[in-house]
């Protein structure tokens, strides 16, 4: 009776607090393409999701933004400042290219990429495009992309003071400058986090450094120069030994583990140019180079591992419509367990818009990657958008996408030599997806989205095998997606939903695999009024599995949300408020050694921030 009952209070707030659930207001996204591309229409399902200042404030990271951002699944663990992964229907993080502007995150040892390492602070929106983009990207965009974009530096200079304190001991200091002078134009944030953790052994610090540069050069072309970097240290409490069922906010705080330990570091790098070649066509010149460095302190031994990425690219741009180019990756991996090991890919891709009719758009595009370890790869795609006015717009797309095996997969020390899988490939799908969005002069959005993907060659453990990496057959996603959002100058809403899918062929037939909530949805809501800005988020999966065919522990189904309040008075901005508000007891991950993840109950947050140029 008490959950119904927080549930009806929850969406009660919701609905008397509203607010956007996403905006959709850009037509360049710089996820889906290697060059600057103004002419690429974005389909109808893309999501990009404005994060408001007070928002960014109370995320510990980049991953609490992205909690309640359909059709995108968020999976943390060990709290807020533990990992924290995103997929998107029905396809995992290691299936998922992360980019925070732009450039790409490089992912640990078994593909994953940890979003928590990303600072929240600076993000100013997120692109979200699910679907088949191997097609642009490569590897690893079966679920699609995810890019974090910052705030983009004005005319004059701004430079601000942030603190936050929350529950458990949290606490955040930021301080952020940007300039925008003549033909630069700057920014730079530094952040440190630190927090005694929810459960024994959760304490965490860390520290965040991002900063950009941007030179106007020659006529109409601009160098700039990204760096990023992390460094993290945090207790790993690996789980509770608490039952679900005995959780109260109190119990599940103990810990599997008092003395595990991880520290870890991301560093990210990019030099690009962009010029003009002639009116027309324009070339960019990109170097990125990142490093992911992990190290692992337990009862049994202490591991230190890194992965590090490098990039080139060279891209050709035609009339703002299509581009073509080449792309050079050199992933190495570097650990006492698993060895000293390289993967080395070249892609070429070639991508153009082409409108017959007014309101038409055909994106035909196409990449084939050349890699040392497995056979080439081709992964074609094309896109429609049609949008005969205003109101309406239809899109539909249909393309391949792939996922390469990761480190862990080919290098697993402990898996006998006899059990491996002597001819590993790349998984790959063939997905279909439609979308209708129509956008009311009333101040109402609806739209509506459906996707099937059919997945071969799938990469999977098998416990027939010591666990080892093997193409275990085929597998499927299919599902629909549909939000209701509302805008006014004052009051906003958005109502989204999600019903996926996900099963895998195994001797007995398709059977559902884990961690796959069929229902999920969220409703954001904010309004402005003469004393303060509230705003309210709430969230509700459906249960799900952590073992294919609903086997090993059940995660049972939870909802949650968070509500706060702001107010900027000139130079100064102050929030209130709470996660987790209805002090729900869930986790979202869980296995079957060390049983659940507990997140933690709610969370009371203020903070403060001060503008002083």
């Amino acid at each position: 009776m008490k959950s119904v009952s927080s549930a009806f209070l929850a969406v009660l707030l919701a609905l008397c607090v509203t607010g956007a659930h996403s905006q959709q207001n850009s037509e360049v996204y710089l996820s889906v393409s290697k060059s600057v591309l103004k002419g690429l229409p974005k389909p109808a399902d893309a999501v990009d999701l404005y994060v408001p200042p007070a928002q960014r404030a109370a995320a510990s990271s980049a991953g609490d933004l992205l909690e309640t951002a359909l059709p995108v699944m968020l999976r943390r663990a060990n709290g807020s400042a533990g990992l924290a992964t995103a997929g998107l229907r029905g396809f995992s993080s290691k299936q998922t290219a992360v980019f925070y502007d732009g450039m790409r995150v490089p992912a640990d040892l078994t593909g994953t990429v940890d979003i928590s390492a990303l600072p929240a602070a600076d993000i100013e929106r997120v692109e979200i495009l699910p679907g088949a983009w191997s097609s642009v990207q490569g590897a690893n965009a079966e679920g699609g992309v995810i890019n974090f974009v910052s705030r983009t530096p004005g005319a004059g200079a701004r430079a601000a003071l942030g603190t936050t304190l929350s529950s458990y001991g949290g606490n955040a200091n930021t301080v952020s400058f940007m300039s925008g002078n003549g033909r630069l134009k700057t920014s730079a944030l530094a952040s440190r986090e630190a927090s005694d953790g929810f459960q024994r052994n959760g304490a965490a610090r860390k520290e965040f450094f991002t900063g950009k540069a941007v030179l106007a050069v020659g006529e109409g072309g601009t160098l700039s120069f990204s760096a990023l970097r992390n460094n993290s240290e945090n207790g790993v409490p690996g789980g509770t030994p608490v039952a679900v069922a005995d959780w109260n906010g109190s119990r599940e705080r103990a810990a599997n583990s008092l003395t595990d330990l991880q520290r870890s570091s991301l560093g990210l790098a990019r030099a690009a140019l962009e010029m003009p070649l002639t009116e027309n066509v324009s070339y960019t010149l990109t170097a990125q180079s990142g490093v992911n460095r992990l190290f692992s302190h337990t009862a049994w031994s202490d591991e230190l591992t890194r992965t590090l990425s490098n990039r080139g690219l060279l891209s050709l741009s035609f009339f703002n419509k299509g581009e073509a180019g080449i792309e050079y990756e050199k992933d190495l991996l570097k650990s006492d367990t698993y060895g000293d090991h390289y993967k080395q890919n070249t892609g070429i891709f070639s991508q153009w818009t082409l409108e017959p009719l007014k309101g038409l758009s055909f994106t035909p595009s196409l990449r084939y990657d050349r890699n040392v370890g497995y056979a080439d790869q081709t992964s074609p795609r094309l896109a429609v958008v049609y949008a005969p006015d205003a109101v309406w717009k239809f899109s539909a797309q249909t393309g391949r996408a792939w996922q390469a095996p990761t480190f862990a997969d080919l290098y697993n020390p402990w898996v006998p030599a006899a059990d491996r899988s002597p001819n590993l490939k790349p998984e790959y799908s063939w997905q279909t997806q439609a979308g209708l969005s129509a956008a009311f002069a009333a101040g109402f959005r609806v739209s509506v989205g459906a996707y099937y993907s059919d997945v071969r060659d799938r990469i999977a453990l098998d416990p027939a095998k010591s666990w080892a990496a093997y193409n275990l057959d085929s597998a499927f996603n299919e599902g629909l997606e549909a939000g209701l959002d509302y805008k006014s100058s004052a009051f906003s809403a958005g109502l989204g939903y999600v019903h996926n899918i996900s099963k895998g062929r195994t001797s007995g037939g398709y059977k559902e695999l884990s961690f796959s909530p069929r229902h999920r949805f969220t409703l954001n809501a904010a309004v402005k009024t003469p004393w303060a800005d509230v705003r309210s988020k709430s969230y509700y999966s459906a249960r799900q599995y952590t073992a294919a065919d609903h086997g090993g522990l059940k995660l049972p189904s939870y909802f949650t949300a968070d509500l706060y309040l702001s107010k900027t008075l000139e130079r100064f901005e102050i929030f209130a408020g709470a996660d987790n508000i209805l002090d729900a007891h869930y986790a979202q991950t869980a296995d079957t050694i060390n049983g659940y993840y507990p997140l933690p109950g709610r969370v009371l947050k203020c903070g403060l921030s001060v503008r002083f140029i």
